[in-house]
């Protein structure tokens, strides 16, 4: 089953959406009257939304078969947008409404995608939505509803700032899926144990995860606004709280994390070191880096043909995260995916246009989009990945 066409999905709820950003990040209101609109506001835009999330069939019956390599972009709005030439052209496959920084359609890096399926997620101070496809045009819940909680609906996911897809399983913090959406694994951030089996919490606010090797299996690690907070090693099933430290700690400024093979690095504060681990994240060490932070922005990371990429407001790459060479002035910032033909592929959540190249070094517009106006607006993308996907006949 198909969900409804993103046109007519926009179109439906569009006005009403567009209240959103007002109900979650506008001053309290003043008066009486000031209140009861915000008020009818928010409830109108949360209706407009749910009409929206109900029309999407729910999933766990995805049955992938990787035959055609694609890329998908996502953000804001969970405005969905796939190639399937390499890059050169866009089509715009779902969208789900206007909405700021908060709210269900709040998307921040989390297109994912492993073993022949695609997913995307949103939602930021509501509850979470979760779409994905095995053939990058027809979308469903990344949920059978089997594992709602009560007093929730179905399709009701966590919120979430990362979503990452890792050896058939898509994991977000504390919550992961090993079986596309059939069965679903919760930790409570008050019941994670520790490495010697004892209960207690984590606290990871703003929580970014990545996966890499360990000890011969993957190993999932979630940072916080504090630091490294937990680490899986059965592909989110079970979660152990982290009790090292990754210093220079800087406060302020947005996070990442990213792993190639068995190294991790994470990015943190005015970007003059990077801080890299080799043995699963209990231990770290700092290095020079000196990648120029955007202002306002985070750094973005990716992975592009073996190398670690740091793009700020000049960029680095690096095989090992020891030794960073400097990137072509013409690197874009924001997040790179490349495809088996080895095209790159770039979005950044402030600018309205993908790149494209072939070489790392020219790189062409190929899709143009009008973004919303105000901070936190609807449309931005966020994230890219490529994948190969079940073709559309």
């Amino acid at each position: 089953m198909k969900a409804k066409a993103p046109g007519a999905l926009l179109c439906t709820a569009a006005t009403l959406l567009a209240f959103t950003f007002a109900a979650f990040a506008a001053p309290p209101p003043q008066t009486p009257e000031e209140k009861a609109a915000a008020e009818k506001a928010h409830a109108e835009s949360m209706a407009a939304a749910e009409k929206i999330r109900s029309a999407i069939p729910l999933g766990g019956n995805f049955h992938p078969s990787p035959e055609e390599g694609i890329f998908v972009a996502s953000g804001h709005g969970m405005n969905v947008v796939v190639s399937r030439d390499d890059g050169k052209t866009w089509q715009q496959v779902f969208t789900g409404g206007l909405g700021g920084d908060h709210g269900h359609w709040a998307v921040y890096d989390t297109v994912a995608y492993t073993k022949g399926v695609f997913a995307v997620g949103a939602g930021w101070g509501a509850p979470g939505t979760i779409i994905a496809s095995d053939d990058g045009q027809n979308w469903r819940h990344l949920t059978a509803g089997s594992n709602a909680k009560k007093g929730s609906l179905p399709y009701d996911m966590p919120w979430m700032m990362q979503l990452i897809g890792v050896d058939g399983a898509f994991v977000m913090p504390l919550d992961a899926t090993t079986d596309f959406g059939k069965t679903w694994f919760h930790t409570s951030s008050y019941g994670v144990s520790d490495a010697d089996g004892k209960k207690g919490s984590v606290d990871i606010p703003h929580a970014v995860l990545a996966s890499g090797e360990h000890a011969g299996h993957k190993r999932v690690i979630v940072i916080g606004d504090k630091g490294p907070g937990a680490y899986s090693d059965d592909l989110g099933k079970t979660w152990v709280s982290m009790k090292v430290k990754a210093e220079p700690w800087e406060e302020g400024h947005q996070k990442g994390i990213i792993a190639k093979g068995n190294v991790f690095i994470i990015m943190k504060g005015n970007g003059k070191t990077v801080l890299r681990s080799t043995d699963g994240g209990m231990t770290w060490q700092s290095h020079p880096l000196g990648v120029e932070r955007p202002a306002g922005r985070s750094y973005a990371l990716s992975i592009v043909k073996d190398e670690f990429w740091v793009t700020g407001k000049n960029s680095k790459a690096s095989k090992d995260g020891i030794t960073w060479r400097d990137l072509p002035a013409s690197t874009p910032q924001g997040r790179t995916s490349v495809s088996d033909k080895g095209t790159l592929i770039n979005v950044l959540d402030s600018r309205p246009t993908i790149l494209r190249s072939t070489d790392g070094e020219k790189w062409d517009v190929v899709h143009t989009f009008q973004m919303a106006k105000g901070y936190g607006a609807g449309s931005r993308l966020s994230g890219v990945a490529f994948g190969k996907v079940r073709a559309v006949r």
